[in-house]
């Protein structure tokens, strides 16, 4: 984790990333950022180009009231990747302050976030002129947080932003949008680090103040959705995943359309928790029903066209046909082992169930004879 000088930094390199493409000295800022986050690879450089001159399109699209949230988004999100850079090559340090005075001295001097947002580079998080609480920080710890869970540390993510959510809260306002992600983020990682009955009731409260605040149908309101419907049935109750993706799955189909790839993982989710709910037969119907909208979409073998199919095999031996069951199974492994690899997890999971569904499907017959 950084230390608060160096986050602040990356907080104030942010700023002026943003503040610098609204500039004439932009395309002399717009090298410096890329060569230094470029790190000499050429395809990186150009991949930060790309950013660079993103970010420059959207601040000319930004107007009105989502103005300064569309700055503060794009600074969180330029703080993230110098704090990445910290992180990961500490002896870029020196070039960074150099980078982020270059660009304060370059900006003109009415730049409001020249006077309100920026002091010396050199200092600590106190010479961040609105401290580790201005929503650019906020943004970066954020942004950091993440970025510990992404790594493996999901306890981590869910303690950083555990912290941050009351602050955030004072700082912005507790129906803030970044409020309410963090918020979200905090019920995530929570989950995550192995606790989804907490996450399932944190997820709970927070879905009618999404749906106040941003609406029902807004992209962040259904992800809220998605996460209280599977901590939900991670958490023991697999009717309430079923009910909930029901609600989702109509929503996305009429927002997003039918063929769309969030509609179809909720259409992949309510046949799941459909399953565990103890409706093997309808579990087994709505995979039949998707697997050839997702071959016919992603490919025959693309891994989610395999998940079905994996599914649609598992069911149908829950639903009383073990001996049909062994021969989806059969006909999955090869491709399996041809796109993941013999050794991969998910063969030897499937590896698993042939052997299962094999030794019941001889059941099955010894029975009958």
């Amino acid at each position: 984790m950084l230390r608060e000088s160096l986050l602040a930094l990356a907080a104030l390199a942010g700023q002026m990333v943003v503040d610098a493409a609204a500039t004439d000295g932009w395309a002399t800022a717009e090298h410096g950022y890329a060569q230094l986050l470029g790190r000499g690879d050429a395809e990186q450089t150009k991949q930060v180009e790309k950013w660079l001159e993103e970010t420059r399109e959207q601040l000319a699209g930004a107007a009105g009231a989502d103005s300064e949230l569309i700055r503060t988004a794009l600074a969180g999100r330029w703080a993230g990747r110098w704090a990445d850079l910290l992180e990961e090559n500490p002896d870029a340090e020196a070039e960074l302050r150099a980078l982020v005075q270059q660009s304060q001295a370059a900006l003109p001097a009415e730049t409001p976030s020249a006077f309100s947002h920026a002091a010396s580079a050199n200092g600590d998080a106190s010479a961040y002129a609105a401290g580790p609480e201005h929503p650019g920080a906020l943004a970066t710890r954020s942004e950091l947080a993440y970025s510990i869970g992404l790594a493996g540390d999901a306890a981590g993510a869910r303690d950083q932003f555990a912290a941050l959510v009351p602050v955030a809260e004072r700082v912005l306002g507790p129906e803030h949008p970044d409020t309410l992600a963090a918020r979200a983020s905090l019920a995530y990682w929570t989950g995550q680090a192995g606790d989804a009955a907490a996450a399932r009731t944190q997820f709970a409260a927070l879905l009618p103040v999404a749906e106040r605040v941003l609406g029902p149908e807004h992209p962040d309101t259904l992800i809220n959705r998605h996460n209280l419907a599977n901590f939900a049935g991670y958490a023991g109750d697999a009717a309430a995943a079923r009910d909930q993706y029901a609600i989702l799955l109509r929503v996305r189909e009429r927002v997003f359309g039918a063929d769309s790839p969030d509609t179809l993982v909720a259409r992949f989710n309510l046949a799941y928790w459909t399953g565990r709910a103890g409706d093997a037969v309808a579990a087994r119907d709505q995979f039949a029903a998707l697997l050839p909208v997702r071959a016919r979409i992603y490919g025959a073998e693309h891994p989610d066209t395999l998940a079905a199919r994996e599914e649609l095999a598992y069911w149908t031996g829950c639903a009383g046909a073990a001996a049909t069951a062994r021969d989806q199974f059969a006909a999955l492994l090869p491709s399996y082992e041809r796109v993941l690899g013999p050794e991969h997890a998910d063969t030897l999971a499937v590896w698993y169930q042939l052997a299962h569904w094999t030794a019941l499907a001889g059941g099955e017959a010894a029975a009958h004879d």
